[in-house]
C-alpha cells in the first residue's frame, strides 16, 4: 500500500470515529452530521529552493455537531503544484478542526474555526517529509434544503517543516464544496415558536407566545394570557384580566379591582393603597376633587369643598365674627366692618386750632362748653394712635408778659390733661405756653385781641 494511500484510510477512519462519537453524544438535532467533497486555491508561500507555484487543492470533510454551535470535522486533501524547477510538489494533510457556528437554524451560518494538521510533504528527487501544522480560519454555509448546503472556507495554515528544509512554511487556502447535512437544515417549525415539528408538542401556538421546551405555550402568572402575548406578565394571581392580560380598574382609580376595597371611587379622587378616596382636610369632599383642600377644621363647604362666605365679605363662615355684614362694606380679619378714622388735621395742615375751647377770664379750668370740642379731638387722637401733637396756649397782650405766658402754660397744661383723662396715650401729647409772643392778629383791637386769645395743636413730625 503506497504512502498516500495509508493518508487516506487514517483520515476516513478518524472521520468515522469521530462522526460516531458526536452521534452517540447528541441523537437530537444537535448530533447532524456533515460531509462532502470540496477544491480549493493555495496561495503558496517562498520554499526557496522548492517554490511551487499556486496551485490547486481537493478533499473531503466528514463531522458532526455537538451542540446547535459546537461542532467538530476530520478533512483529508491533496495540494498538487509543480516546483519553480519542473519537480512535482505534493503536500497530503489529514486535519482535525474545532468550530463554532454562529445563527444556527438560519439559511446562511457563518462559522469561525481551529485546528491541527498532520502533513507529509513529497517533492520528487528530494525524500519525504512529515511533520504537524495548524490552521485557523472562517467561512459561511447557505443551506439549500433539508439536507444539502454550499459550504464557503478561507484558511489559513502554518506548516512546520524543519527536517531537510530548514524552514517554516505558511499558505492560504480559499475553499469551496457541498455539504450534505442529515437533519441540520432549516428546521420546521408550522408554528414558528423556535421548536421542531417534530418534538412541538403543541403545534398550533399562537404567533408571539414563549414556550417550553416542548413547544407548548407558558402563563407564568396564570391569568389565562399565554406569556409573550401578556402585556402584565407579573398579574397577582386570581385576578380578571383584559385582552392583553393586564388586570382591570373598574373605577379608574391607579388600583386594580382584585385589590380595591373602594370599587366605585368618583373619577378624579386620590385614593390611598387599598382604593379608597382621602379627605385630608376632612370636609367631605374627597382629595383630587376637593378645589380647597386645605380647608379649616370644622369649616361648613360646598360641593367642590371650599368654605362658605354667607355675606360675601371675603372672610369664610366660620371665621367671620360678623356674618351679616351689608354688602360692600370693607371689614377686617375678623369679618367686622372696618371703622374710618378721620384725620386729624386737614389734609395739608400741621396746626389746628381747637374753636370752641375757652376759659373764664384769668382762669385756665376747661368749661363745660368746651369739654364737647377736645372730647371730639380726644376720639380722633385715639384713632390715629401714630399722630403726636403739642398742645400750645396762646393769650393777647394784655397784662404783664409773664402773667400771660403762666396762664398760658396752665391753660395748655389743663387741655392735656382733659384729653389724658378721655383715653388719649401720655405719649401721643406734649404741652407748652407761649404767651402773647405768636400774634395771629392785632392786639389793637377788640377782634384781634380775642383772636390771639386761642389754644392750638400741632403736630410733631
Amino acid at each position: 500500500m503506497s504512502r498516500r494511500s495509508i493518508h487516506c484510510l487514517v483520515a476516513v477512519l478518524a472521520a468515522l470515529m469521530l462522526s460516531s462519537a458526536v452521534a452517540m453524544a447528541a441523537p437530537t438535532e444537535e448530533g447532524s452530521l456533515e460531509f462532502g467533497p470540496y477544491i480549493g486555491w493555495v496561495k503558496w508561500d517562498d520554499y526557496g529552493r522548492f517554490q511551487p507555484g499556486n496551485s490547486v487543492l481537493y478533499g473531503a470533510r466528514f463531522g458532526g455537531f455537538f451542540t446547535s454551535h459546537l461542532s467538530a470535522e476530520a478533512s483529508y486533501q491533496e495540494n498538487l503544484a509543480e516546483t519553480g524547477g519542473g519537480q512535482d510538489f505534493v503536500l497530503n494533510s489529514i486535519r482535525v478542526n474545532a468550530l463554532w457556528n454562529f445563527l444556527p437554524g438560519n439559511m446562511v451560518r457563518p462559522f469561525v474555526t481551529i485546528g491541527a494538521d498532520y502533513d507529509s510533504l513529497e517533492v520528487e528527487d528530494f525524500r519525504d517529509q512529515h511533520d504537524m501544522a495548524g490552521n485557523v480560519g472562517g467561512g459561511v454555509r447557505v443551506i439549500l434544503n433539508d439536507f444539502a448546503g454550499l459550504r464557503f472556507d478561507a484558511r489559513y495554515v502554518y506548516h512546520r517543516l524543519e527536517r531537510g528544509f530548514l524552514e517554516d512554511q505558511a499558505n492560504i487556502e480559499l475553499l469551496g464544496g457541498i455539504s450534505f447535512m442529515p437533519f441540520g437544515g432549516p428546521p420546521k417549525d408550522t408554528d414558528g415558536d423556535g421548536v421542531r415539528d417534530s418534538k412541538d408538542k403543541c403545534p398550533d401556538t399562537p404567533h408571539g407566545a414563549i414556550v417550553d421546551e416542548h413547544g407548548c405555550p407558558k402563563d407564568s402568572d396564570g391569568d389565562g394570557v399565554l406569556d409573550g402575548l401578556d402585556a402584565c406578565p407579573d398579574t397577582p394571581k386570581g385576578c380578571p384580566v383584559d385582552a392583553r392580560g393586564c388586570p382591570l380598574d373598574s373605577d379608574g382609580d391607579g388600583v386594580i379591582d382584585c385589590l380595591d376595597k373602594c370599587a366605585d371611587t368618583p373619577h378624579g379622587a386620590k385614593v390611598d393603597a387599598n382604593g379608597c378616596p382621602t379627605d385630608a382636610d376632612g370636609d367631605g369632599v374627597w382629595d383630587g376633587i376637593d378645589t380647597c383642600p386645605d380647608t379649616p377644621k370644622g369649616c361648613r363647604v360646598d360641593a367642590k369643598g371650599c368654605p362658605l362666605d354667607s355675606d360675601g365679605d371675603g372672610v369664610i363662615d366660620c371665621k367671620d365674627k360678623c356674618p351679616d355684614t351689608p354688602a360692600g362694606t370693607k371689614v377686617d380679619a375678623d369679618g367686622c366692618p372696618i371703622k374710618v378714622v378721620a384725620p386729624v388735621f386737614p389734609e395739608g395742615k400741621k396746626e389746628l386750632v381747637l374753636q370752641g375751647v375757652y376759659f373764664d377770664t384769668d382762669k385756665w379750668d376747661i368749661t363745660e362748653g368746651s369739654k364737647a370740642v377736645l372730647d371730639r379731638v380726644a376720639v380722633s387722637l385715639k384713632d390715629n394712635p401714630d399722630t403726636k401733637v403739642e398742645i400750645g396756649g396762646h393769650t393777647d397782650s394784655s397784662g404783664p408778659d409773664k402773667h400771660n405766658l403762666d396762664l398760658s402754660e396752665k391753660r395748655a397744661h389743663a387741655v392735656r390733661d382733659y384729653l389724658i383723662s378721655q383715653g388719649v396715650p401720655e405719649s401721643q401729647l406734649t404741652w407748652k405756653g407761649y404767651g402773647e409772643t405768636k400774634p395771629v392778629a392785632d392786639n389793637k383791637t377788640k377782634e384781634g385781641r380775642a383772636q390771639n386769645r386761642r389754644t392750638e395743636m400741632t403736630k410733631i413730625e
